[in-house]
């Protein structure tokens, strides 16, 4: 694959990506910057990449490798300087038309925030599956490639996670 190609997988698995990469990170700003980073490592491995095999896992995979060792890096900072952050995760109401009832979108800008909060809390191993299964769009088979472990682990993960979201929804 040549360097140009991965121009190509921007523009087919950009969006995928992106809205990955968004729901990993806890800011805009931390998923643009792992979305970018995503890709410039995708240039800089362009030789690994084969359009025949399943590019887009292969993408999502490098983004949650940069995600986890960002992780790390965070965490060992915390644990030798904790430092306060201000930046706190807004959801911001999309622009309301006329015809769209208020209550009935704060209602949902809620339901989404406590979603997000009750996956935020959920233990990274089954947050990772659940991530790559709905917002990497990934079959079972993929996320088991990604991740280098059974597609029977997987599917209890994700089982596990479906559950604790269930009970925890239902206290939103």
């Amino acid at each position: 694959m040549e360097v140009h190609e991965v121009e190509l997988l921007v523009e087919q698995y950009g969006d995928s990506i992106y809205r990955y990469c968004r729901s990993l990170a806890y800011t805009l700003d931390e998923a643009e910057d792992l979305y970018q980073q995503t890709f410039l490592k995708a240039c800089e491995l362009h030789k690994k990449i084969s359009l025949k095999k399943n590019p887009r896992a292969y993408l999502m995979s490098i983004a949650s490798n940069i995600w986890r060792n960002h992780k790390s890096r965070y965490a060992r900072r915390e644990r030798i300087l904790p430092t306060i952050s201000g930046e706190i995760e807004g959801d911001r109401l999309a622009d309301v038309e006329d015809e769209t009832d208020v209550l009935e979108e704060v209602v949902k800008q809620e339901q989404i925030s406590c979603l997000r909060e009750c996956v935020n809390r959920l233990p990274d191993k089954q947050r990772q599956v659940i991530l790559l299964f709905y917002a990497g769009e990934l079959s079972i088979e993929d996320i088991a490639g990604i991740l280098k472990i059974p597609k029977g682990t997987v599917k209890s993960r994700l089982h596990t996670a479906k559950e604790q979201l269930r009970k925890e929804m239902e206290g939103c």
